[in-house]
């Protein structure tokens, strides 16, 4: 137990408890966080990858008191990847100095990784140990198949040019110390900009060749307070809207969505909350995969807060299952409940047997040779008992108007003259 008042990051937890009780905390918790047995469930729940953060000081000690430690365990988590048929993201989370000033990047104090250069530089050691690390082992070479150069720069704090130089200094050292094909993907974090802001800054020839350079794009829906009263019907437009976005800019960044999750505010939620997370989880599995590199939840797993746990979201059938399957219609109105093994020839949102167009083609046979009984005896059985005068269209197949007809039963009669 730790005592109050709690540390508020990583870096607080290490000055508080020191080396090496933190390592004695840590080694528990790497222990039993993730188990062999949940990997396999990610796997079989149609994922493909899973992003793995990982904390520079693993790879450079930049003197602010990190304790190290977890690289035995990614190499196991990389390992159980592996054998379950998932590919690895190694996301650079953290940076000397903090890129952002978030928990989330080890420190809270501040935003000082470009403030000095010996912090720029630490960051660069670190990704070509990391780099060298993944190179030494087969299995972690196979299995890893992108890097995230640095996650969320919050650029306007930063000095862009340092993270710039860093970036494609990034992915040089990638596409020359990984050797793999496909080569291995330099992925560059958006660092809280528009795509319209990147696209004069992506450099061309970065896909010419290979797709081997993502942005990556961090979508959530409870970090902006200018939307916290939306009703849902409004979030799920901005997903939309998030998807059309990922589309047309893809043509010049393949686009990652590299965090997401189904945390809505309460106004949202609304009372109906597995109605509302499944819609909001449907809506975004459909946009998020328009950006031409798909997406990865936030995160697999919490120890609260099932909105942010991709596992306890299964549980609760907010994710779908299969991933493509589909509850609510695009809109999120809810589909209407339907008998499963019945198929419909009206079709509709919830008509989908998998047998569809074996169906369709049976049924619409069946209606084309019953259409062409009742064409032929109508044909048979049309009278008229007052000739036209002039040509009508029944005339070319009703047999009252062939001349061999009218032979036998009115020698008088003449057909028209435009027949």
């Amino acid at each position: 137990d730790i005592a109050d008042p709690k540390p508020n990051d990583y870096l607080e937890l290490c000055h508080r408890l020191g080396p090496d009780a933190t390592l004695r905390l840590m080694r528990a918790h790497w222990e039993s966080w993730v188990t062999e047995a949940e990997v396999q469930r990610l796997a079989g729940a149609g994922l493909t990858h899973l992003r793995v953060p990982i904390g520079h000081w693993e790879f450079v000690d930049s003197d602010e008191g990190y304790v190290r430690g977890g690289l035995p365990y990614f190499k196991r988590l990389v390992y159980w990847a592996h054998k379950y048929g998932l590919q690895v993201i190694a996301d650079m989370h953290t940076a000397p100095g903090s890129q952002n000033g978030f928990d989330n990047s080890g420190t809270t104090r501040g935003v000082n990784w470009t403030s000095d250069p010996k912090n720029v530089a630490l960051s660069k050691r670190a990704l070509q140990t990391m780099l060298k690390y993944i190179a030494s082992d087969p299995v972690v070479l196979a299995t890893i198949d992108a890097i995230d150069l640095l996650n969320e720069p919050l650029i306007d704090a930063l000095d862009f040019e340092q993270l710039w130089e860093y970036d494609t200094g990034g992915h040089t050292l990638v596409a020359q110390g990984l050797h793999k094909t496909p080569p291995v993907v330099s992925i560059v974090d958006r660092g809280f900009k528009d795509y319209s802001w990147w696209q004069p800054r992506w450099p061309r020839d970065w896909n010419s060749k290979y797709i081997d350079a993502w942005l990556d794009a961090h979508l959530y829906h409870v970090f902006d307070h200018n939307i916290d009263a939306w009703p849902l019907e409004k979030h799920l437009r901005l997903v939309a809207q998030n998807g059309r976005d990922l589309k047309s800019n893809s043509t010049v960044f393949p686009i990652l969505v590299g965090e997401w999750s189904l945390a809505l505010p309460q106004t949202a939620v609304n009372g109906r909350e597995n109605q509302a997370r499944r819609m909001f989880a449907e809506a975004q599995l459909d946009a998020y995969e328009q950006g031409g590199a798909g997406w990865v939840f936030w995160c697999f797993k919490t120890e609260a807060s099932p909105e942010w746990s991709f596992l306890d979201a299964l549980d609760r059938s907010w994710i779908p299952q299969p991933l493509n399957s589909r509850k609510f219609p695009p809109g999120g109105a809810p589909r209407k409940p339907y008998p499963k093994f019945v198929w419909s020839p009206a079709g509709g949102w919830w008509a989908q047997p998998k047998t569809w167009k074996r169906n369709t083609l049976i049924i619409g046979g069946g209606i084309t040779l019953f259409m062409a009984f009742v064409f032929k005896k109508s044909a048979e059985l049309e009278q008229r008992t007052l000739y036209p005068r002039v040509w009508i269209p029944s005339m070319m197949w009703a047999k009252q108007f062939k001349a061999s007809i009218y032979a036998k039963h009115d020698p008088n009669f003449q057909p028209p003259k435009s027949l």
